[in-house]
């Protein structure tokens, strides 16, 4: 049995990996009945699109740069993995550079609003960023960064538009980085 994603969900997707969200698609049988839950992770980076699956216990994650036909990639690595196909019939070449592991932690971070999260930054080791409710107005999150455990900085407010706060996070990053390595 081959799986298709409906019209409908189709369509969906296509609209959905223009935007940052979670969005969960159900996968009917013949007879109707829900045979599989996919939850898609969508998050627009600078240059590309970062997609990831959850099918049960399999996650999955792809890059896709951002052309005309993102959202018909988008859909066909869905429906490879909902028929179990372990190599994507998708083509990524070097897609995956589009995107380094700094700006999709960020990214990562700012979609969650809390958590602790290690920079991959290199020659800097130890080097966190904690997200967590401000205590003056819960609605909105404070960060701040550590390194070896030791706070580097006082919390902040991130701003609510996400475009922002990555601006702003990546900002105080690189200008971390250029201290740091100016100092040694």
């Amino acid at each position: 049995m081959i799986f298709q994603l409906p019209p409908s969900a189709r369509a969906r997707l296509s609209q959905q990996v223009t935007q940052n969200g979670v969005f969960t698609y159900a996968l009917n049988d013949y007879n109707g009945e829900i045979c599989a839950t996919a939850i898609v992770a969508i998050e627009q980076c600078e240059r590309a699109v970062s997609m990831r699956v959850e099918i049960g216990e399999s996650n999955n994650s792809i890059t896709l740069a951002v052309r005309e036909d993102t959202g018909p990639r988008a859909i066909r690595f869905l429906e490879d993995l909902l028929n179990g196909v372990s190599v994507s019939t998708v083509p990524e070449v070097d897609e995956y550079l589009l995107i380094n592991d700094l700006e999709l932690t960020l990214r990562q971070a700012i979609g969650q609003q809390r958590g602790t999260y290690e920079l991959p930054v290199e020659r800097i080791e130890n080097l966190w960023l904690m997200l967590r409710p401000s205590a003056s107005d819960p609605a909105r999150t404070v960060f701040h960064f550590e390194l070896d455990s030791v706070g580097i900085t006082l919390p902040l407010r991130l701003p609510s538009d996400r475009g922002q706060a990555y601006e702003l996070l990546s900002a105080c990053v690189q200008e971390f980085i250029a201290t740091y390595r100016r100092d040694r």
